[in-house]
């Protein structure tokens, strides 16, 4: 027979259930009801919209030494998807098509904090230098720079991970501070990192007072701390590798970055823009992976590129760029190095497209005559896009 305690705690347990169930039920009602009611209302939950746009680019290249080497492509393709919770509070998650392969780029929240300073967490294209936080589809030119493309990667540095920043209180120069770690860096070609990434970059803003004149200066630092290794348990049976990020490993890299635009009083899209930039990285060649030589350059590869580029209006702009950096991984005996001469035309018809025509005439010191290259450009958006850097 069942005490009467017993009983007592067993028809409060069942009420206490029966109470769990109704609020359960209400909660389940009432998201669902917000849920259909942000969506028939395009308003999203408590109000806030949610922000989505694509992005395609594609890309003619034609050699003139080789015409049968000329090929058309979808460079990438994006759908960018953004939603300001409040004024404190942002997101962005970016996937992408790139090279035949469907990619998460970017997925990262941000909070704006008390006293300057603004904290970013999740994955995105690292604060090192200026072009390594734009996409590929928004770069200057229709290629990337060499120095670019060889010291960092084809596609930037991505990492997983965050970093803080702090605006200084100053109206004009302004003064930002950012320092970040990272679990690893994605699409790091022909380098490692061992340890946790972390990252250091300066960067000031001048404006002059009639807003004729604006200058960005920055610089950047990225290291390592700790002692994970990235390549443990990715040796075959003999001990070797041919991982593509294993070929080398980054000890520190650097760089320097500056932007200058002269834009004419009472002209919006006129003007004239000055850029480049300069890397340099310190590094060791990896002995386990199969394309290792001892005559490989174990030192440090650096290399710039500056540019000039003159917008007559807002639907067309002229510009030529200069390329001189190391390749990865040349010869000691070699000191082999790219040198690359580019001019360029642009039409933006709208502020969502955009057709390039540029030439290229490259000296590539492994290739025994120099190259000629035509490209052309073409890139379209639909919906939102991020907004761009200066």
């Amino acid at each position: 027979m069942q005490s009467k305690t017993c009983e007592y705690f067993s028809n409060r347990y069942a009420h206490q259930q029966r109470w769990v169930g109704i609020f359960r039920t209400a909660f389940i009602s009432l998201f669902l009801f917000c849920m259909v009611h942000g969506a028939s209302s395009s308003a999203g939950l408590a109000g806030t919209p949610i922000n989505i746009g694509a992005g395609i680019d594609l890309i003619f290249a034609l050699p003139f030494d080789d015409t049968g080497d000329s090929e058309f492509e979808v460079r990438a393709f994006e759908l960018n998807i953004g939603a300001p919770v409040d004024p404190f509070f942002d997101m962005l998650a970016t996937l992408s098509w790139h090279e035949g392969e469907f990619d998460l780029e970017e997925a990262w929240a941000s909070a704006v904090l008390p006293g300057g300073f603004k904290v970013l967490l999740g994955r995105e294209f690292i604060p090192f230098g200026y072009l390594n936080r734009i996409h590929e589809h928004d770069f200057p030119q229709a290629d990337q720079p060499f120095v670019i493309e060889g010291l960092t990667t084809d596609h930037g540095f991505i990492g997983d991970g965050g970093h803080i920043e702090y605006l200084a209180p100053f109206i004009n120069p302004t003064l930002t501070i950012n320092v970040g770690i990272y679990n690893n860096i994605q699409h790091s070609i022909g380098r490692r990192i061992d340890g946790f990434p972390v990252l250091g970059r300066i960067q000031s803003y001048m404006q002059s007072g009639d807003g004729t004149h604006s200058l960005l200066m920055g610089a950047s630092y990225l290291s390592s701390i700790g002692s994970k290794d990235p390549m443990s348990g990715r040796l075959d049976g003999d001990g070797k590798t041919s991982d593509r990020r294993a070929r080398g490993k980054i000890n520190y890299a650097a760089g320097f970055d500056l932007k200058y635009k002269w834009t004419p009083v009472g002209q919006t899209y006129r003007g004239l823009t000055l850029g480049g930039e300069y890397l340099f990285f310190d590094y060791d060649a990896y002995e386990n992976h199969v394309d290792y030589e001892p005559g490989l350059d174990a030192g440090d590869d650096q290399g710039f590129y500056a540019y000039l580029e003159w917008d007559f209006n807002r639907f067309w702009g002229i510009g030529y760029r200069y390329d001189n950096t190391d390749i990865l991984f040349s010869s000691i005996l070699d000191d082999a190095r790219i040198n690359a001469h580019s001019i360029y035309g642009q039409w933006r018809p709208t502020e969502f497209s955009r057709l390039r025509f540029q030439y290229q005439y490259l000296n590539d010191d492994r290739e025994a005559d120099a190259e000629h290259h035509l490209m052309v450009q073409s890139t379209f958006f639909i919906g939102w896009h991020p907004p761009h850097r200066f």
